[in-house]
């Protein structure tokens, strides 16, 4: 465990840039006034890639800025550590086909929870890392103030209401859940059941790498946008407040980067998907579309 956290600390200030990065809204058509401010000109000069949002961020914040929100990141590894048994469990479940009536009410009860923990994590750390406000390491009553609107800190079951966000974290279990069940139906029952030696293994090789390469396509395709609209969704009803709250013009940055804060909210999935695409492109929901193909292989 001691070298995963070790790992996640050293890849943190990758892993951050891409949550601002899928943060940052970048319009096609950017409308600058006559006499433009300078808001609006850092606006129109808002980084456009992973590279410019980590430059932009060290020349802004520093190394602080690089390593904001990793203390709920860490947290929610720890978490996610001791749900591993389970996890293993029902991921064996799937992988060897068993599907009988007992198995079916773990996976359904594990992939409820998953689902719980994965809104939870997708609200405290995506807006750890986009927010502006200072996050107290030693207070946790100032780091849920900066974290969470009031209504949220009064009734925290609200933000499994935030428009969209259960939806979105809803379909990435189950896209999860449900591809391992198909790896073992379409790849998984085509090899033998045991390799006895090299020779044995050396006919599968083509379509153990097909399954790999076509895995990671599936991932990157399916599991991009909604880990984009994720982010979106989650950082939305804080971001939103902040600028009614402070009564300033309806355009807000989070440091490096610009959040959709001038713009109606989305509303719900479908709503979130088709304004991304509408204003910003198709780009903009692929954004990091590597991260999430090759996360399995670098277990992060």
């Amino acid at each position: 465990m001691i070298y995963k956290l070790f790992f996640a600390t050293l890849l943190f200030p990758l892993k951050g840039a891409l949550i601002r990065w899928r943060a940052n809204f970048t319009p096609k058509v950017q409308l600058v006034p006559e006499l433009p401010l300078v808001d609006d000109l850092q606006h129109v000069s808002q980084p456009r890639s992973l590279v410019g949002v980590l430059r932009r961020v060290n020349a802004e914040e520093g190394i602080d800025g690089l390593y904001k929100g990793i203390l709920p990141t860490l947290g929610f590894m720890l978490f996610w550590e001791q749900m591993s048994i389970p996890s293993i469990v029902v991921i064996g479940y799937l992988h060897f086909g068993v599907y009988d009536q007992s198995t079916v009410l773990i996976i359904a009860i594990a992939s409820l929870v998953k689902i719980i923990a994965t809104v939870i994590e997708a609200v405290f750390v995506n807006r750890a890392v986009t927010t502006r406000e200072d996050i107290s390491s030693f207070s946790l009553r100032r780091a849920l103030d900066a974290l969470l609107s009031p209504t949220e800190r009064k009734h925290p079951y609200r933000i499994f209401s935030i428009p969209g966000l259960l939806a979105t974290c809803t379909l990435w279990v189950l896209y999860i859940v449900g591809t391992i069940g198909a790896r073992h139906v379409l790849f998984v029952k085509q090899f033998p059941e045991n390799f006895g030696n090299w020779e044995d293994m050396k006919p599968h090789i083509p379509l153990l790498v097909g399954a790999m390469i076509f895995s990671f396509a599936l991932n990157a395709l399916v599991l991009t946008p909604l880990e984009v609209m994720m982010v979106r969704l989650s950082i939305q009803a804080k971001a939103t407040q902040v600028v009614l709250l402070l009564d300033t013009p309806p355009v807000e940055t989070s440091g490096p980067v610009r959040l959709r804060t001038d713009k109606d909210e989305y509303t719900g999935l479908i709503s979130c998907a088709k304004l991304i695409i509408e204003e910003e492109g198709w780009g903009a929901l692929y954004r990091g579309w590597w991260w999430t193909a090759f996360r399995g292989i670098l277990f992060i």
